[in-house]
């Protein structure tokens, strides 16, 4: 039959030796403690950092250096340091080749960013915790050598010098072996020795505990006591929802019974670690439930990760012919499931790295895509402030203008241009609106400041206008046909060169006219003698004006004139050979004619008027 020693495990299963170890002792006896830290470190998740932008790479490690004990976080912080030189590989490659693609020399390049300081900033505040926290545990080894070194010193003292109670001695022994329980890691240099010392003298002190009997007893009760307290949380431990919490603290009952509750009496020795040997299995059979458990929650999450590779890809694949606000969609929709995906934990681990590899070629083949629009985005954006800065250029010359009615057409087809042109460049678009802006309001606040100025001078000739229409009304005009018109000439002339009116009081003109009709309809004049003498007073007025605009637009509507009467003349003529059969004497055939004479008397004015226009001559 096995005995208690013969069949010793730890948490793990595994065999433990009869007699304590002496030339790994200093790593037996922390085990519980480096299970417990171990149990803290799994406790901090471990992320898919590569995904993580610069950003949320130096957050997260400012987090974790704000919320964990720094030597657990050691592993954590190794990962996201190589996340973030690769990154910052990626990112120097990316930025070159478009500064390449600019048109820029590989010379000149220049790769700078704030996040390489910022991070630094984080990793050195980390190192320099961690340096601490290793000095503050040299310290800690370094006393807690002392400390071992005392307890053999007195347990050494403890059989070489017997005390003359055996309560006392038994007492005094349980203190020692709590406080070399409870004492902390030594150096490594040193651990090898003092576990072979305390173990020498604690086989010693066995030696000498056989050979009196009342101590052997005290002894045996209170290791029994011990055994049954074990049982006792190991049978809580069978209840325990968190298995990987059983099995830790498993291990550190397995260390107490070897280190506190041996030896008991022999008759109960075999029951005892049987019960417990019998918890032992059963916590270990719940190993298997764990892995089960997380088996499955590695198959959830598998399945939830091919999920978001798929949506990655579908938006990939439908982010061809896109606007910016598109574009915009897709990649807070993409960082989402970033996010996702990195937060979900673990897969199985045959699928770790192909499921890994997957999700890195679609962000990849997303920014691919991504890259390649915005690169055309940008030349195109170039484009559009090549337009922009010759619209600027446009306004910059009509600044000064004082070609009022010319410039303000300008001025404002520019301004419709502009709001049909694209976006330009971020970092150009805020300047040049700015500058367009404001050379386009130093135009108009001339304009403006010229229009009130004007304004006052227009108020100012309405004045003279009113007391001009009254001394009219009131003039004589000459019973002399030639005189009267020349009278009435010089009389439009000056009320022409009075000026503009406001134009809510331009009803004076009318009046003005009104009152000429009537004293030029006075002089009884035929219809030749007034065409007569309105295409000479025409003709003055643009030689006194030295008006080319106001001939050019006379001789466009005489042209015009002389289009139409020739057009409707042919179709007279045409409309003739209907009455080729008719009676002379025909009213239709007679009204034809009439009206065919009539429009080429027009006609002939009308050239008439033509020629005469084109030969005014301004010198004379």
């Amino acid at each position: 039959m096995n005995t208690e020693m013969d069949n010793l495990q730890n948490a793990d299963g595994e065999q433990l030796p009869k007699s304590a170890p002496t030339n790994d002792s200093n790593t037996e006896t922390y085990k519980t403690e480096e299970s417990s830290n171990q149990e803290k470190i799994n406790d901090i998740s471990f992320k898919d950092y590569e995904t993580f932008s610069f950003d949320v790479l130096i957050n997260e490690a400012k987090n974790l250096l704000s919320k964990y004990d720094v030597q657990d976080i050691r592993e954590h912080f190794n990962q996201i340091r190589e996340a973030f030189k690769t990154k910052l590989e990626e990112d120097e490659a990316a930025k070159k080749e478009a500064f390449l693609n600019d048109g820029g020399d590989e010379l000149d390049f220049k790769y700078e960013t704030s996040f390489r300081a910022k991070f630094n900033a984080v990793y050195n505040d980390f190192k320099n915790q961690l340096a601490i926290f290793h000095k503050e545990n040299e310290k800690k080894e370094s006393d807690n050598l002392k400390e071992r070194s005392e307890i053999i010193d007195e347990l050494k003292a403890l059989y070489q010098e017997p005390s003359d109670s055996s309560a006392a001695m038994f007492k005094k022994f349980r203190e020692l072996k709590t406080r070399w329980h409870n004492a902390g890691r030594v150096p490594s240099k040193n651990a090898e020795n003092i576990f072979k010392n305390y173990f020498f003298h604690l086989d010693n002190f066995y030696t000498y505990l056989d050979m009196n009997k009342e101590l052997q007893t005290l002894d045996y009760a209170h290791n029994l006591e011990v055994r049954y307290s074990i049982i006792k949380r190991a049978e809580e431990l069978v209840q325990e929802n968190n298995v990987q919490k059983a099995l830790n603290e498993l291990q550190y009952l397995h260390r107490l019974w070897k280190e506190e509750a041996v030896p008991v009496q022999e008759d109960l020795r075999e029951p005892t670690w049987l019960k417990f040997k019998e918890l032992t299995n059963k916590i270990h059979d719940r190993k298997g439930e764990l892995n089960e458990k997380i088996k499955q929650e590695q198959k959830d999450n598998l399945e939830k990760k091919n999920q978001i590779i798929a949506r990655i890809k579908e938006i990939a694949s439908n982010s061809t012919n896109k606007l910016h606000s598109d574009w915009q969609k897709a990649i807070k929709e993409v960082n989402t499931l970033r996010e996702q995906f990195i937060t979900l934990g673990r897969v199985p681990k045959e699928k770790n790295s192909a499921t890994w590899e997957a999700f890195k070629e679609v962000t990849r083949e997303f920014n691919h895509i991504k890259n390649d629009f915005y690169k055309d985005l940008k030349s195109e954006q170039q484009v559009n402030l090549e337009k922009k800065l010759a619209l600027l250029e446009i306004a910059k010359q009509h600044t000064d203008s004082t070609d009022w009615n010319k410039s303000v057409q300008v001025i404002k087809k520019i301004q419709n241009d502009w709001k049909k042109i694209g976006h330009v460049p971020r970092k150009n678009s805020d300047k040049i609106w700015k500058e367009f802006k404001d050379t386009c309001n130093q135009f108009f606040d001339r304009y403006k400041k010229r229009h009130e100025q004007a304004n006052e001078k227009f108020e100012q000739n309405f004045v003279n206008k009113q007391a001009f229409l009254e001394n009219f009304k009131n003039q004589t005009i000459s019973e002399d046909k030639e005189e009267a018109l020349k009278q009435l000439e010089e009389i439009q002339n000056s009320w022409t060169n009075l000026g503009k009116v406001p134009s809510d009081k331009t009803s004076i003109n009318q009046e003005f006219t009104d009152v000429y009709h009537k004293k030029l309809d006075a002089l009884n004049l035929s219809k030749n003698e007034l065409n007569d003498y309105k295409l000479q007073s025409f003709v003055n007025k643009v030689k006194s004006g030295n008006n080319g605009n106001l001939l050019d637009d006379e001789i466009r509507k005489t042209r015009k004139a002389i289009e139409d009467l020739e057009k409707e003349i042919n179709q007279l003529d045409n409309n003739v050979h209907f009455f080729s059969n008719a009676d002379e004497n025909s009213p239709l055939l007679k009204d034809v004619y009439r009206q065919i004479d009539e429009k080429r008397k027009k006609l002939t004015e009308a050239e008439i008027k033509l020629k005469t226009l084109f030969n005014i001559d301004f010198n004379a």
